[in-house]
Order: structure tokens, then sequence, then C-alpha cells
């Protein structure tokens, strides 16, 4: 079974983390302890330290050029339905309306989605279109997020993804739901 992409910045990010945690795991217990070979093998970790921190500031530096910052006027259109879908955006500032076409052919507004919350997830399920259109209520800045971004983000940081976990499963439910 082949790894999902971005997964290689995660197992960068766990490495990381273990180094730093070997690290100041040796130092607490030399300091602790006062013992002499402890504090020897905690200077001897330093290596371990910086590594650490090299390997966690590759991983923040190509998530971070993942993740694109994009500007929207009032009224216009983040992505319509039927576009091919692929980026999460996370709204940043502003407010995003989503529309369904109305009964007599008009678009009319879904709901309303504010700082913090997001749309595109189910972007990642594969290839498809958009069911709904999305467009800036108010002047809105997004953070479009790449599939290799956000499974980096989920690999790494297990409350986001378990948060994204039960929106998508919320998402599904109510596509099931639609005609």
């Amino acid at each position: 079974m082949r790894a999902p992409r971005g997964y290689w910045q995660a197992k960068l990010l766990a490495l990381s983390q273990i180094c730093v945690g070997i690290a100041a795991l040796l130092g607490v217990a030399g300091m602790a302890t006062r013992r002499p070979i402890l504090m020897l093998a905690f200077m001897a970790a330093q290596g371990l330290l910086v590594l650490g921190v090299v390997l966690f500031a590759v991983v923040a530096a190509t998530a971070q050029r993942a993740m694109i910052r994009e500007r929207y006027a009032a009224g216009d259109v983040i992505v319509r339905e039927g576009d091919a879908r692929g980026d999460v955006y996370v709204i940043s500032s502003g407010t995003v309306e989503q529309v369904v076409p109305g009964a007599d052919g008009r678009e009319t507004v879904d709901k309303r989605l504010s700082i913090g919350e997001h749309f595109g997830e189910t972007a990642l399920l594969g290839p498809g279109v958009f069911h709904h259109t999305f467009r800036a209520a108010t002047p809105v800045v997004v953070m479009r997020m790449t599939p290799d971004a956000f499974v980096t983000l989920c690999a790494s940081l297990p409350g986001f993804k378990e948060q994204f976990k039960d929106v998508l499963a919320q998402r599904l439910q109510q596509a099931d739901r639609r005609p």
C-alpha cells in the first residue's frame, strides 16, 4: 500500500519531535539526578536538538508554501458548482455564502460561513466537482490548502484530523440526502 501524498512531511515532523524529545529527556534527567553520565549524554544530544529544529523548519517551510492566501471582493465567486474540486478553503476573514439554485432559477443563500469555517474538504475523497457555489458575501481572505498540505496537517495534528473527520461525515450525509 502506497503512503498518501504529503506523508513524508508527517514522517519528518515525527522524527523532529523524537529528536527534540530525546534531547529534552536527557537534559531533564541529567539536571534532576545530577549524574555526570546523564549530563554528558545531554551534551552529546545537542546535535539531536539542532537536527529536530532543522527538520521542523523544513516541514514548516513546505507546509506554508502549500497554503495560498487569496482575497476576494464582496460578490466574487470563489468556486462555482461544477468546478473541478481539489483544494480545501479555510476562511481567514470575512463571510462566505454557500449558494444553491432556487426553484425559480435564481441563486439563494443556503448558509453563511465565517472566520475559521471551511469548505471543499470533500475534494479529498477523489476526483469530482463542487456541488455548491461559494461566493464572498463581504470582502474575504481565504487560505487555500492543497491536498498535500491537508494530509500533512491531519497526520501531524490529531485534533485537526478529528474535527475534519466529523465535518466530512456530516457533509457526506448531506450529499446522500441530495436528489
